[in-house]
């Protein structure tokens, strides 16, 4: 048997070597789970796991077989909460060079982490990564699935007693803020431990020389996952790059066209900043308040969008903040003043089908595009006979932005949100590095954009 990411085994095709990646960083895993294995598995006929994993024509237009055999790996994940679990937990992911320590690649000196999307298709992710990324990056996209799934199904772990270990997953879109594994065994790990663990495994590979002249890690997320990475740079060490992790690479979070951020006090845009229709990459944020909408939308400052914890569940990674001010203030604090998390922001992504009285740009190009029918549809209507598609290209079936109270009072679309959020991060110290890419709700026109490129 012939190692999959042998170099000289790699078949998929590079882009001209030049691309810029981000670094990024993640929560502190203690110095007893420093060295936890990854272990890599081998092809096997399980495919696919779920539907979330069914399209395979990213892979295959680069030249990959479908069920991305040799790519596949299973990441263990210690026991940091002290579950009484006793069997191997472990996370999916796919790679292109092996995370277990049986390889040396001095030609690596990036590793880019491409979060998925609500569909869950972490395969389109990792092949889209593998498509622009230049040869010394190292491409990894961990799977947030919707399925459990063993090791021996996974593809076979490189060990003799794997046959009982079983894999995280999510029964729920918690994941996207850091939620707890669904639900067997519960409280044993978080969407948030999955990255920080991936971080760390990465450093314990620099150490041993492995990969000796890795000098970035950049965990970057588009739509539900932009939600994940802009939520776990706010709590995690490693994101934070905290000193005392000894991590000797520098780690950054590339953010993008989230539906909505975590505001760190209880003020919102006022009113004149939630305008119901498109007002560009030019719009500006100076006042913000307590929603007048506060008391009828009581959760609009809970978890997930604000740093109310006063309803947390299933989120066993933020228990010590919810219990501790002074923690979560200095946790705050050292976020706000992190030069290392930056955003991008579609131009167009300002499509809004679901809410009354938007108005949307009368646009075909924009949120009424050709050979697409997106539901649901209650405001958006239709023009020359196409439906209102707010998601798109995305999903040309799905309208997928978010319009409930939490999200409205953020703002009326996506870039609107997001311009409202980075004035919100500079009126409280910050000195937000972002900027736009040409395009809607678009993961491959924020890959291929010049800002991804140089950041």
């Amino acid at each position: 048997f012939t190692h999959p990411f042998s170099r000289a085994q790699q078949t998929f095709p590079l882009l001209p070597a030049g691309r810029s990646f981000m670094k990024i960083s993640i929560l502190s895993i203690s110095a007893a789970f420093s060295t936890v294995p990854v272990l890599a598995v081998s092809a096997s006929s399980f495919w696919p796991p779920s539907d979330e994993l069914s399209d395979d024509s990213s892979c295959v237009d680069i030249g990959l077989d479908g069920e991305l055999a040799p790519y596949r790996q299973s990441l263990t994940l210690p026991n940091t909460y002290q579950n009484s679990y006793s069997d191997t937990i472990f996370h999916p992911l796919f790679t292109s060079s092996s995370l277990n320590g049986d390889v040396t690649d001095d030609s690596l000196t990036k590793a880019v982490i491409f979060i998925h999307g609500l569909a869950g298709d972490a395969n389109t992710y990792f092949c889209d990564g593998l498509d622009i990324s230049p040869s010394d990056v190292l491409v990894i996209s961990p799977w947030f699935g919707d399925a459990q799934v063993s090791a021996d199904d996974w593809g076979g772990a490189n060990s003799s007693d794997s046959s009982s270990w079983t894999s995280t997953y999510w029964t729920s879109s918690n994941w996207v803020k850091g939620g707890d594994a669904s639900p067997d065994p519960s409280r044993y790990t978080t969407s948030f431990d999955v990255i920080d663990v991936i971080i760390q495994q990465l450093a314990d590979l620099k150490k041993s020389g492995k990969y000796k002249n890795l000098e970035r890690v950049t965990v970057n997320g588009f739509s539900a996952g932009a939600q994940l990475a802009s939520r776990w740079s706010i709590f995690s060490p490693y994101a934070n790059n905290d000193s005392e992790l000894s991590l000797d690479f520098t780690v950054r979070t590339i953010v993008a066209d989230g539906s909505s951020y975590v505001y760190l006090d209880s003020t919102r845009p006022d009113d004149s900043c939630v305008t119901l229709e498109d007002t560009g990459t030019t719009h500006t944020c100076s006042s913000f308040s307590v929603p007048s909408s506060a008391s009828s939308c009581s959760s609009y400052n809970g978890w997930k969008y604000g740093l109310d914890f006063t309803e947390l569940s299933a989120n066993v990674y933020l228990e010590p903040y919810a219990s501790d001010s002074d923690l979560l203030d200095s946790q705050v604090s050292t976020y706000v003043s992190n030069p290392e998390v930056y955003f991008l922001f579609g131009d167009k992504d300002v499509c809004n089908c679901n809410y009354e009285g938007y108005s949307n740009p009368q646009i075909s190009s924009t949120c009424y595009p050709t050979h697409t029918s997106c539901t649901p549809n209650s405001f958006g209507g239709t023009l020359n006979d196409v439906e209102c598609c707010d998601t798109y290209p995305d999903t040309g079936s799905s309208n997928a932005l978010a319009v409930g109270c939490e999200e409205m009072v953020q703002g009326s679309n996506r870039l609107q949100r997001g311009i409202n959020y980075m004035e919100h991060l500079n009126n409280l110290g910050g000195n937000v590095t972002y900027g736009f890419f040409e395009g809607g709700h678009d993961n491959a026109a924020f890959y291929a954009s010049d800002l991804f490129d140089d950041w």
